[in-house]
């Protein structure tokens, strides 16, 4: 993408235009951290990303938060109250705009909220730790909705059940396909000192398909990880953006929708008409397609979710991603290196559609990705594949998080600014 094409796609009047992402800031991400709290973590990560940003604290009128324990502990009555109390006393001053939101809505109600002059600087904070006891099987992946519940099913179920419907329409090539996604995104953590997988591959797809099974046709190197982990965003407006510390990024585009019930109704592989049009209607507002787009960093909750949100998003036709993803297109020297981190896979997944996408994005845009390609001394990265997960010159990225396996999702697209 040109810097006068991102210009003018900046230009174009949109509530996002005015916010920028100044800060990001991620804890240790672990199997187990039982000995800290969702609070402390969500405390941790929001002074990295603050500190990230240059911006204080104080300056901070506007917060988004999931955090595990208190005080998710009230009804939904009291949700947004008890929250906006804690957050007071932990930060010691007033707060002018708060939302239970959750992953890219929560960035995206931010920026608009800046836009509407409703706060000036917005913190997205997710803090989550599971009991020491905890099972192999986490317990938010059991909703106790009408679905889910009465059937004794959990999330990895969902997703296989639309799986097992996606190989029956396009096929078993799509398994291997499956199976290659999830080894290049856990190849990418083997490369990420920060990921939970780091030094455990690498992978093949035969790695992946051998690989405890799960829920058919998924394997256990084909979901997400189980672990606990902080993570925090800053979002400013584009005047308190000009003096930051870092280099700003830019929300270029963004949407969400959810038609479909989550966990209420049965899974299902498509969920409305054309799912993915509004997200095109949103990068044509913006003035861009996907043909600008350099990194992807995909919602890589489970395998099968891979092929359907390539195919959601118009990256390739309906039963296409089978072919898309066998032809290399997600590696680092393949057209859209993906999930550069590791993914919900490798990185790091706390439970609840958290942020480390859009964090993922921002260090590749403004080229502060970590990874033995640098252990030189010199600083370069080489994009060596199998060595390096750097993508060369970025300038923008697509980032998601889809719902369940019932139609929906949301996206936005960053930019170097």
């Amino acid at each position: 993408m040109t810097a006068a094409l991102v210009r003018t796609a900046r230009r174009r009047r949109h509530p996002l235009a005015q916010a920028r992402v100044v800060g990001v800031g991620t804890t240790e991400q672990a199997r187990d951290l039982s000995h800290r709290s969702g609070m402390s973590l969500a405390l941790e990560a929001l002074r990295l990303a603050a500190d990230d940003s240059g911006i204080d604290i104080a300056e901070i009128d506007g917060i988004s938060s999931v955090v595990s324990g208190y005080p998710y502990g009230a009804d939904d009555e009291n949700l947004q109250l008890s929250q906006e109390m804690y957050w007071m006393r932990q930060l010691g001053h007033p707060l002018r705009w708060i939302a239970p939101q959750r992953g890219i809505p929560a960035i995206l109600d931010a920026a608009i909220a800046i836009d509407r002059g409703l706060a000036s600087t917005v913190a997205i904070v997710v803090g989550m730790s599971r009991p020491a006891d905890s099972t192999n099987t986490a317990a938010w992946s059991r909703p106790a909705n009408e679905f889910t519940g009465w059937t004794g099913s959990f999330t990895a179920v969902q997703f296989a059940l639309a799986g097992q419907r996606y190989l029956h329409e396009y096929g078993d090539k799509a398994l291997h396909a499956m199976a290659r996604s999830s080894a290049t995104i856990r190849n990418y953590g083997h490369l990420n000192p920060a990921a939970v997988y780091y030094g455990r591959g690498p992978f093949t797809a035969r790695d992946v398909l051998d690989s405890r099974p799960i829920a058919t046709p998924l394997t256990l190197l084909m979901c997400s990880t189980v672990n606990d982990g902080g993570c925090a965003l800053i979002v400013t407006g584009r005047e308190r953006a000009r003096d930051t510390r870092k280099r700003p990024i830019s929300i270029i585009a963004g949407g969400d929708q959810q038609p479909y019930t989550p966990y209420v109704e049965a899974p299902v592989l498509d969920g409305v008409p054309d799912e993915g049009a509004f997200a095109r209607a949103a990068m044509d507002r913006a003035g861009i397609t996907l043909d600008d787009i350099d990194v992807v960093e995909l919602y890589d909750h489970f395998a099968i979710g891979v092929l359907m949100e390539f195919e959601m998003f118009g990256f390739c036709g309906r039963g296409e991603a089978a072919d898309f993803v066998e032809s290399g297109v997600m590696e680092l020297d393949g057209r859209y290196p993906t999930c550069t981190d590791g993914g919900n896979q490798a990185y790091s997944h706390n439970g609840f559609p958290a942020i480390f996408r859009p964090i993922e994005a921002v260090r590749q845009l403004r080229r502060e990705v970590v990874d033995p390609c640098t252990a030189d001394g010199t600083g370069r990265h080489y994009h060596t594949p199998g060595e390096c997960r750097a993508v060369r010159d970025p300038k923008l990225a697509f980032v998601t998080n889809p719902g369940p396996p019932t139609g929906g999702a949301s996206f936005m697209v960053l930019g170097r600014d």
